[in-house]
């Protein structure tokens, strides 16, 4: 039996095979035909384009097949139509044809492919429809599969000799078809894996995140680039090491712990955060988030995942949340402070006036003494707290910050003691600043104090016996060093990229004072809460824990912003950014002339709700000669005003009282047209207006807790200004 054509065959002598003579001719064509397509497949498959393999196909069906003419329309697996690519013209050559679309009508020999004929044969297909004299030209249609899924037409035809085309040659293209749709496939595949992992090289390389790789032991397989930005290292330094090589010491164990329990189940990597050592030292947060990848056979392959640094977005949280809980701890504070200043003013007015009335060899003198000392100690408290709560008053005046520096000098030296360098650098380029110049003196003053503390004994400085060893321990590693204050002063001009870090910042010109010391430096422990008012790290009795926090409120309330830069063993930096104009003001304060007499006879209406401190204010006014009228609230004020028979020259009003405030009461007096002076007592500053002018800046103001003389000086002033 022939293996070929399936015919019997006979025998000569020795052996041979004996074969029809019309078959020869026939099995001839027939091997160099099957020659010609494996030719034709070695064009296609050495091409590596879907648009380079097509037209080898055109080209290659004309030339090694003799067809006269191909065209070749791929399915477009979008919108199911078939979109040319390459075909023959009537002059025999290769043209570009990919503006042409085959449409497949119901009953057509096109849908029939589609419905899965193998071959179509006798189908009018022109250029795309047969031109004049060529209707009788038939071309013959083959369905391109792979796997039983259509995926192209390729149409031949004689147009031009109008030879017949045999079925053996439609058989042979058919073999050659099915061949050239797994090459396409292949090669389709290949694309859109190269186009994939394109996709994926672009989005790892240009997206913020730190997109990586690992296997079952944690060990980085892949990292992308951008690990350099967010560790310093380069994309071959990571791979290899483990996951936990880069958390930082102290949260180690348990994030290996999370890991290795998720990882271990199969599972998704929970998104956790966890801290980084970057390559110079510091640390960095990062969010990380994971998958596990399996194979066909349901086993762990990798995971794949990505890093976010989330360090910046933490910061402002804390932030954020700092500054909320100093907040509401300054209102608090406010609070007390508005209802202990009225209590101090009672007790320093009363001491003022019996101190008035008792002679200089009475032995209750001295009890009075100790009474207004004290009061005047209390007093100092309640003006650490409202600076604390940003509502003390500030007198504004133009600044030169290296001459505030410079004349604290000699007093800071006597206060830091000799064994202690004082170094001041001033800079040549310091912006002139508008703020209240005590205010600048009270936070060198605080903060000098505080270094001069910290380079003393750590055993007075903290009471935990756990940070004096941390202390301790540190200060042999980093060795002894000498003594030394530095304060100096710079501009420096913020950009927007700095504010965003900071909460309540805005981009322009600064003036900077930076004060250094080379003490004991703060453990975590301590920096997280070194605001906090009453929060102090010294014994019971050595300190009230407000020195600090003072320093933030008149930096806070300035509109500036303070750092503190503290390693344990080397010593705190604390750098404050001042902006060229104060937030808050209270007017210029009053230039000194000559001392004015205390006394008047005008009639002075006293607005105060607390009784005590509103009969002491009568009683301080008398005695300087004032004629008085009071009421409690603003309410009654009103009815007293246009009641009383004689004008009133000056109203004395407190700012918060029931019923009406002192604002609203002087709105309503204006609204009636009356144009008394007024003066106004509050326990902290305001921010309130009335008639388009703030409180305590364009209209006076006088604090709480104040002595007669105090408040007689305050109303002279007010009463003779114009």
């Amino acid at each position: 039996m022939d293996p070929v054509t399936g015919k019997a065959q006979s025998r000569r002598a020795g052996g041979t095979p004996k074969t029809d003579d019309g078959e020869v001719p026939r099995l001839r064509r027939e091997a160099e035909m099957k020659n010609r397509v494996l030719q034709l497949l070695g064009r296609i498959t050495s091409r590596h384009t879907v648009e380079d393999m097509c037209r080898a196909t055109v080209e290659g069906v004309r030339e090694l097949l003799g067809f006269e003419r191909a065209g070749l329309f791929l399915r477009d697996e979008e919108t199911g139509l078939f979109k040319g690519t390459f075909g023959t013209g009537m002059d025999g050559r290769t043209t570009d044809e990919r503006q042409l679309r085959l449409d497949v009508f119901p009953g057509t020999p096109e849908e029939r492919i589609v419905n899965g004929s193998v071959i179509e044969r006798g189908c009018k297909l022109g250029e795309p429809i047969a031109q004049p004299g060529e209707e009788d030209v038939k071309a013959d249609l083959i369905g391109l599969r792979s796997d039983g899924r259509l995926f192209g037409i390729l149409s031949v035809d004689n147009r031009m000799s109008r030879r017949p085309i045999s079925d053996e040659e439609l058989r042979h293209l058919t073999l050659m078809s099915q061949v050239f749709g797994n090459m396409l496939e292949t090669s389709r595949a290949r694309i859109a894996l190269a186009r994939g992992e394109e996709r994926f090289r672009q989005v790892a390389e240009n997206s913020g995140e730190w997109i990586w790789e690992v296997n079952a032991d944690r060990r980085y397989t892949y990292s992308s680039p951008v690990v350099q930005a967010i560790l310093g290292h380069q994309p071959e330094a990571i791979c290899g090491t483990r996951m936990e090589d880069w958390f930082v010491e102290a949260e180690r164990e348990a994030a290996v712990a999370q890991l290795a329990a998720a990882m271990e189940a199969g599972q998704p990597i929970p998104r956790f955060a966890i801290r980084h050592r970057h390559k110079d030292g510091y640390e960095v947060v990062l969010e990380t988030s994971g998958i596990a990848v399996h194979d066909e056979r349901g086993q762990l392959v990798c995971y794949r995942g990505s890093h976010r640094d989330v360090t910046r977005e933490r910061d402002l949280e804390s932030q954020l949340r700092h500054s909320q809980k100093i907040d509401a701890i300054g209102r608090l504070a406010g609070g007390i402070a508005h209802d202990f200043n009225n209590l101090l003013t009672a007790i320093l007015g009363c001491g003022s006036l019996l101190l008035e009335e008792v002679k200089d060899n009475d032995p209750v003198r001295e009890d009075i003494e100790r009474i207004r000392t004290a009061g005047e100690r209390a007093a100092a408290l309640t003006r650490q707290l409202l600076a604390f709560s940003r509502r003390q008053v500030l007198h504004v005046q133009d600044l030169d910050l290296n001459e505030v520096v410079r004349e604290m000098e000699s007093l800071l030296r006597r206060t830091i003691g000799e064994d202690i360098e004082l170094v001041t650098k001033l800079g040549t380029a310091v912006p002139r600043i508008e703020t209240d110049a005590d205010q600048i003196q009270q936070i060198i003053l605080h903060l000098a104090i505080n270094a001069r503390d910290a380079m003393g004994d750590p055993h007075q400085l903290f009471r935990s016996t756990e940070i004096r060893q941390e202390v301790e321990q540190a200060r042999m590693a980093c060795g002894r060093k000498p003594k030394k204050l530095t304060i100096e002063t710079l501009g420096a001009e913020l950009n927007a990229a700095f504010c965003r870090k900071h909460v309540g910042m805005t981009a322009g010109l600064y003036a900077v004072l930076r004060i250094s010391d080379t003490g004991v430096g703060m453990p975590r422990e301590v920096r997280d809460h070194l605001f906090e008012p009453f929060f102090t790290t010294r014994e019971v009795g050595r300190g009230s824990g407000l020195g600090l926090s003072t320093v933030y409120g008149i930096v806070k309330q300035m509109g500036g912003h303070i750092e503190v830069d503290s390693t344990l063993g080397q010593g705190t930096t604390f750098t404050i950014y001042l902006p060229l104009a104060a937030a808050k003001q209270a007017g210029k304060p009053a230039s000194k002339g000559k001392e004015k007499p205390l006394q008047g006879k005008e009639n002075i209406l006293i607005v105060e709700d607390e009784d005590v401190v509103r009969n002491l204010t009568v009683r301080m006014l008398q005695t300087l000669g004032y004629r008085t009228v009071q009421a409690r609230h603003g309410v009654e004020a009103l009815e007293v005003c246009q009641s009383h028979p004689d004008p009133i020259d000056l109203v004395l009003t407190d700012m918060i009282m029931p019923q009406m405030n002192g604002k609203e009461f002087v709105e309503k007096l204006r609204g009636l047209g009356n144009k008394s002076k007024v003066l106004f007592v509050s326990g902290y500053s305001s921010e309130d207006t009335v008639g388009g002018k703030t409180i305590g800046v364009d209209t006076p103001l006088i604090q709480k807790p104040f002595t007669r003389e105090q408040l007689a000086a305050k109303i002279r002033e007010v009463l003779d200004r114009g």
